[in-house]
């Protein structure tokens, strides 16, 4: 029925006059909606902003989009009107307008919401009210989500789609997907809790039974990190957040750390002789200090290339004056006399580039 009053409409309506004005006015249309409002904001964008001087000229050329649909909608509704169409027709075509506005806004949104994120914790450090990379990183994907599915309900009443109706089957269907889900939720807790322990934020370096890297992100499922030898590691959260956690970034003592690399055929006696001797020359020398962290001399790896010793030194107030300078050369001066004395070669190479 709906169909033939529309078909019955255009028959009566279109005449040559009546098409004349209505070719004119989708012109006219297009021409205010697609170049009139885009000039106008490319305009506005080059105004200098005292606040915000970035992110504003960005939102207002975002904005051009959403605001030609408007354009279109008003100027649709004002055609119908004066061709007097049926109503059936004018609230499809408000549905269909509404829904490119919807979506128009909220991809627009989608965009600028980690634009804003970076503005809040800008405006944040200045009030003294600090906002992580980590914490911004999460809140983003949350509000994203959240934005998302605002736009989607927003869509479905204006189609006018039942949403109780679809509640009520999300309640049927929600203990299935509840226990298939089991393991993202627990990835979801994980993070909140790292977020909300700030046990470490994005660039640290951190480690833990399974893991050891910087890392980069953080998302409701898992943390990525990138590891010593450059490859992406993608840890779920709820692993992370059930073993202990050490920051590499947050040592709160300053150290300086060397790496040297022995001859392979060093006897293990050599080896823990000249480890002996560094750690009593770190005890002695009043540029280090174990205040807060032990001295240090690892053995982290023995390859085919040589055998891998690094030392941290935790530096005393008199150690750290010239940054650790003058407290590296003494203790690379010890290193090399303690194993002239224990008849200690170095070897020829760096083991990663022998290696590589």
């Amino acid at each position: 029925m709906k169909t033939k009053n529309i078909l019955y409409w255009i028959e009566e309506t279109f005449d040559w006059q009546n098409l004349a004005i209505t070719v004119a006015s989708l012109i006219v249309m297009g021409l205010v909606g697609h170049y009139g409002v885009r000039y106008v904001m490319n305009k506005l964008s080059h105004h200098k902003f005292k606040h915000f001087p970035k992110s504003a000229p960005l939102v207002i050329r975002a904005l051009a989009g959403p605001i030609t649909v408007i354009v279109y909608t008003v100027g649709i509704n004002l055609l119908f009107e004066y061709l007097h169409a049926p109503h059936s027709l004018v609230l499809i075509a408000n549905q269909v307008l509404r829904t490119w506005i919807l979506i128009s806004f909220g991809v627009i949104l989608y965009r600028l919401i980690p634009m804003l994120m970076a503005t809040v914790t800008m405006v944040g450090r200045h009030k003294k009210f600090e906002v992580s990379e980590i914490m911004r990183s999460f809140l983003t994907t949350i509000l994203q989500i959240l934005m998302v599915v605002v736009i989607i309900f927003a869509i479905l009443e204006t189609w006018q789609i039942n949403i109780n109706g679809l509640f009520a089957g999300v309640g049927l269907t929600g203990l299935a997907v509840s226990m298939a889900a089991q393991d993202q939720i627990k990835n979801f807790l994980g993070g909140a809790v790292i977020i909300g322990e700030k046990s470490f934020s994005i660039g640290d370096k951190i480690e833990s039974p399974s893991i050891h890297g910087t890392v980069e992100d953080i998302t409701f499922r898992s943390t990525k990190l990138r590891t010593s030898t450059g490859a992406l590691q993608v840890v779920p959260n709820s692993t992370l957040a059930n073993e202990p956690i050490t920051n590499d970034s947050r040592m709160d003592v300053p150290r300086i750390t060397l790496d040297y690399y022995l001859d392979v055929d060093t006897s293990d006696e050599q080896v823990s002789q000249l480890r002996q001797r560094i750690l009593d020359f770190l005890s002695q020398d009043d540029r280090f200090m174990a205040k807060h962290m032990e001295y240090q001399v690892k053995i982290p790896e023995i390859v085919n290339q040589g055998i891998h010793i690094q030392v941290n030194g935790p530096l005393s107030p008199s150690g750290k004056a010239d940054h650790g300078d003058e407290a590296k050369a003494i203790l690379n001066l010890n290193v090399l006399k303690s194993a002239k004395a224990l008849d200690i070669k170095f070897a020829k190479a760096d083991p990663l580039e022998a290696g590589g």
